[in-house]
């Protein structure tokens, strides 16, 4: 069994979660493995979420399951240029309704968002989706890749070896990760333009386009200036593998680092999110160049909502909905998907540094409005 990394509390850790990690070091093939403050249990596959480890000549394909691609980033507008707070009961519903447009699938399911936060020097437009329908098609030509293997090799197996991926499967891999890069370009700068439109932003209005929510913006520099207001994006993943000269990295819910790069760690719709880079190199590279994708789940969605049912008060109740009521459906209640990402369903934010002495703290958000979970 290969020695496994804890970049987390490794008391805290769930059983289940716990038994899905050691079955996964004792794989053939695992060169390094390593566990973050967010890993819990995956019902759907053998390796927990929160991990990341490394392979020589072998890959594992089916570990990210059909989320392929999925990553977070954020556009960032300092404050002097902003003009005036986001008036939630003026613009949530047109904001709502424009996002739906800004792509053709959606931001898609549980965790994921688009949000406008806040520190006391800039606006974060963050946008957490991955590929959709793209990263579910690759996944089942993961799947059949892997059998096809199986029959060579002799006996079912969940690996292949490197030889047996063609640069064209290499290719549409990277490929399918370019897309879910630029669904959350495409977020995150059309946002911008809605807030540049409802005169949010300082800027030259008459250089908007009425039909951007229809273009695509996949080619725009990641740092510029658009229509009179100057920007800054970047973009993470963690959920991929990715195919280096000398190894193969694996990824299952764990952020992607590299130097000088900073990434988003959301905590919770209420919370905010933390952004942070590597402290040194030396110390990335021993966590195998990755960190936690997020505050980690205290409750399972189940548990949350019996939490706010029977363990809050009304009184806690009432103020959710009165700072997020802009949420609320047409009976005054939550939908469940938005109860399940309050900050009492995720970890204590502290351990992110605690256990991940390689990160280093750049700043942190404040929520200010929050788009979830929407299929299209």
């Amino acid at each position: 069994m290969q020695s496994i990394g804890f970049y987390c509390d490794a008391n805290s850790i769930e059983q289940n979660a716990m038994e899905q990690l050691q079955q996964y070091a004792q794989k053939p093939f695992v060169n390094d493995i390593r566990a973050f403050t967010d890993i819990h249990y995956c019902a759907e596959k053998a390796l927990p979420v929160g991990v990341a480890f490394k392979t020589t000549d072998y890959c594992y394909p089916l570990i990210t399951g059909k989320d392929i691609g999925c990553g977070v980033m954020y556009l960032k507008v300092n404050k002097a240029w902003w003009l005036k707070p986001f008036d939630k009961k003026a613009h949530f519903p047109a904001l709502y309704l424009a996002h739906q447009k800004m792509t053709d699938d959606g931001l898609g399911g549980g965790n994921h968002f688009l949000s406008i936060e806040e520190d006391n020097e800039a606006v974060y437009i963050i946008c957490h989706t991955g590929t959709r329908d793209r990263g579910i098609a690759l996944y089942q030509h993961c799947l059949q890749l892997t059998r096809e293997f199986s029959r060579e090799y002799g006996q079912d197996v969940d690996f292949v070896h490197k030889d047996f991926l063609s640069a064209g499967f290499r290719q549409y891999y990277n490929a399918t990760l370019t897309f879910g890069y630029e669904r959350r370009k495409n977020f995150c700068i059309k946002t911008l333009l809605f807030l540049q439109k409802a005169n949010y932003v300082r800027c030259d209005k008459n250089a908007i386009d009425k039909d951007y929510l229809h273009f695509n913006f996949k080619e725009l520099e990641e740092e510029g200036d658009l229509n009179g207001t100057p920007y800054k994006m970047e973009d993470s993943i963690h959920n991929h593998v990715r195919f280096a000269e000398q190894y193969i990295m694996h990824r299952k819910g764990s952020t992607e680092l590299a130097k000088g790069k900073t990434v988003v760690i959301p905590l919770s719709m209420s919370r905010g999110s933390l952004l942070v880079q590597a402290g040194s190199v030396a110390a990335m590279e021993a966590a195998l160049n990755s960190c936690a994708h997020g505050a980690g789940r205290r409750l399972s969605r189940f548990d949350a909502m019996k939490h706010w049912k029977t363990v809050l008060k009304e009184k806690q109740r009432r103020e959710y909905k009165e700072r997020f009521r802009e949420l609320l459906n047409r009976s005054g209640q939550f939908p469940p998907g938005y109860i399940q990402e309050f900050d009492f369903a995720y970890k204590d934010a502290t351990d992110i540094f605690n256990y991940q002495p390689h990160l280093k703290k750049v700043t942190q958000t404040t929520p200010v409005v929050t788009v979830k979970y929407t299929e299209i």
